[in-house]
């Protein structure tokens, strides 16, 4: 190898790794010692990713517990026996 050139990697795509700051960057040395802008990067785009897929999964989590809240009143009132539980939610205060 002569030069810049670079053979592919052989590996599946599963195991390869991203390109770091010294493979991208071959002759230049980094800004401050011990920065990585590329790694840095990298690492900001997963942490966004991973904030989405929590924020995603606390609103789940939210919506299926609002939806076990209703049907286990409506469940409590069919066992004690009345016979209007499926009543529609009248907006408002509830003092109708």
């Amino acid at each position: 190898m002569d030069g810049g050139e670079r053979q592919p990697d052989p590996r599946p795509a599963l195991f390869r790794r991203a390109p770091t700051w010294s493979i991208e960057h071959q002759r230049q040395e980094p800004e401050r010692p011990g920065f990585n802008a590329w790694d840095e990067r990298v690492r900001t785009r997963q942490n966004i990713v991973a904030a989405a897929v929590v924020l995603c999964l606390g609103l789940a989590t939210y919506h299926v517990m609002t939806e076990l809240r209703a049907s286990s009143r409506v469940l409590a009132c069919i066992e004690a026996g009345h016979r209007n539980c499926a009543q529609p939610a009248i907006p408002g205060n509830g003092h109708r």
